[in-house]
């Protein structure tokens, strides 16, 4: 007869299995896994946007453009050529031409321009910074956004780029003394930053750490962007947007302008996160964010998993995959002077 021992270790090794097995039972098969979180994310999008199984696989399959914005910072001549298609929303953007791609990258290369999504321009403009303005960029690694405060402020706004990892902290200060910007730098948990200086800014910039879905398509060159991706991941994000975006708040000066942006369209972390707010902050006002008339612009999201948002969001940014610009979320709020 088998001792209380032995039976006990027999009956555990039964209900756990042996290594191999309980790691071949935790184990996915990758592909499985990438196609099953590919009709999640179509499923959501059609949630949330109303359109068709079809409309919504035509839009996510849609290829990402790249865009050049002329560094007006760096003096120097550019083949006209190279400037011939630009955007008539934003000064100094330009569709990047694919023959001349190489040239472009040059071009950004020497500081004479910058390389992304022309939806990145979109915060940024909403932002208007200005001239002897203090302006906070939040979470500005790898500062595409900050060069083009500074380049909108004509190099004169008192600009401070703040981030949390010394490595990226350290890509952005290459960066941008390459786009000749002039700008204090911060390591710190962006989350802590009021406990340094309160009421302290004109202008914030929130380009929030996001789950990325503008950068995600449904074209097999993007299926490893799914591994990352999740349903759980996005309210993990969302908890930390929150707490991002309050602290954004508390060191925005009365009368100023804070500008919330993702390049995701996860309703949980676009008009969930602006809502909060709102509810939060009775000095928070929603601004209308009308840069120009974008054909990819959507309503914003007002319910979500049978969840009526409380306020009007029909101010926010919301893109879909274009053409031209990623899909992308701008709100953009103003903290109403006290009241003597």
């Amino acid at each position: 007869m088998r001792s209380t021992n032995a039976m006990a270790k027999l009956l555990l090794k039964r209900s756990i299995g042996t290594p191999s097995e309980t790691t071949m039972a935790k184990r996915k098969d990758p592909a499985q896994e990438r196609q099953r979180k590919r009709e999640l994310w179509i499923n959501r999008t059609m949630q949330w946007s109303g359109l068709s199984r079809a409309e919504v696989k035509t839009m996510l399959a849609q290829t990402r453009t790249q865009s050049f914005r002329l560094n007006p910072l760096v003096d120097g001549e550019v083949a006209p050529e190279l400037l011939s298609r630009q955007v008539a929303w934003c000064p100094d953007g330009y569709e990047i031409i694919p023959e001349y791609l190489a040239d472009y990258q040059q071009l950004a290369d020497s500081g004479h321009g910058y390389i992304q999504n022309a939806a990145s321009w979109l915060p940024v403009l909403a932002l208007a910074p200005a001239a002897g303005e203090r302006v906070l960029d939040l979470c500005a690694a790898p500062g595409g956004k900050s060069s083009h405060i500074q380049a909108l402020a004509s190099g004169q706004a008192d600009l401070v780029c703040n981030d949390n990892s010394k490595p990226r902290l350290m890509k952005l200060q290459t960066n941008l003394k390459r786009l000749n910007v002039s700008a204090e730098y911060m390591l710190a948990d962006a989350r802590n930053l009021s406990r340094r200086q309160l009421e302290a800014f004109d202008k914030i910039l929130l380009d929030a750490p996001c789950s990325g879905e503008g950068l995600m398509s449904l074209n097999a060159s993007d299926a490893p962007l799914f591994d990352s991706w999740s349903v759980a991941h996005i309210r993990r994000l969302s908890d930390l947007q929150k707490r991002l975006i309050l602290e954004a708040w508390r060191l925005l000066k009365p009368g100023g302008t804070l500008v919330y942006s993702t390049c995701t369209m996860a309703p949980e972390e676009n008009e969930a996160v602006v809502d909060w707010l709102l509810r939060r902050q009775p000095d928070a006002r929603l601004v209308p964010t009308d840069i120009a008339p974008l054909s990819n612009r959507v309503p914003a999201v007002q319910s979500w998993n049978d969840r009526d948002l409380t306020h009007d969001l029909g101010g926010c940014l919301r893109l879909m995959p274009g053409t031209l610009t990623e899909a992308f979320f701008v709100a953009t709020f103003r903290k109403t002077p006290y009241v003597e």
